[in-house]
């Protein structure tokens, strides 16, 4: 399991703004620990009905969330590859991803999430993308796929459910597949894995060659292997 630091920019104005950034940055991720008190998959569909035009607003404003997407994408996605994108959201990632894979699939528990999303894809003018609406354990691909996304959903999924869900995941990919997920770190908001608990996690779900990437503050990406 190896570790890789991304550093920000050096640029003189970045790092004068730097701290103001990472402060702002912060106070967001603190923001997701409301996930605590939603009680059911119903209270949340709710919760981003009305969140959803808000969500992108506040990512849009990080520097740090844009680059943190690339990162994902140039670390797992190659040309001609399908990729499901796991609680695809707004399809911030999955936008990301179809400028380079050959077909991405987003999926979301939130219909209102995927009505903006489609809305987002058409204004990108994508034809490589297919957006539904529904649960990670009730989807059920026609194929596998070759490369599987996840960003900022693992929140959302109460703890002792989150091995069954990479285990979906797992169950989603190709021999040989690889697994990309991009979110904040359990060490700085308590909602998120801690660096033990997703290399725990990933790994009694079958997962092999973990490797976890810390990006920028507060950020970490994880790429794992489901074995040939």
């Amino acid at each position: 399991m190896s570790e890789t630091m991304v550093s920000e920019d050096h640029a003189p104005l970045q790092k004068l703004f730097r701290p103001v950034i990472k402060a702002l940055r912060t106070a967001y991720i603190q923001g997701t620990t409301v996930v605590k008190l939603l009680p059911s998959e119903r209270a949340i569909q709710l919760y981003y009905k009305y969140r959803r035009k808000s969500y992108d607003l506040q990512w849009s404003m990080d520097p740090g969330y844009r680059k943190g997407l690339k990162n994902l994408v140039d670390l797992v996605i190659e040309d001609n590859d399908m990729v499901l994108d796991v609680g695809c959201g707004t399809a911030s990632a999955t936008i990301v991803a179809a400028d380079k894979a050959r077909e991405v699939v987003g999926i979301d528990l939130s219909p209102d999430m995927i009505e903006l999303a489609v809305e987002k894809v058409k204004k990108k003018g994508l034809n490589n993308t297919c957006l539904l609406a529904t649960s990670v354990e009730e989807y059920c691909p026609e194929q596998p796929f070759d490369k599987v996304i996840s960003s900022f959903m693992i929140p959302h999924v109460k703890p002792e459910l989150r091995p069954a869900i990479y285990s979906c995941m797992f169950n989603f990919l190709k021999s040989g597949g690889t697994v990309g997920l991009f979110g904040s770190r359990g060490e700085v908001c308590d909602v998120y894995e801690t660096r033990q608990e997703i290399e725990e996690n990933l790994t009694r779900s079958g997962f092999t060659d973990i490797q976890l990437h810390d990006v920028y503050d507060i950020y970490r990406i994880a790429v794992a292997k489901k074995p040939e």
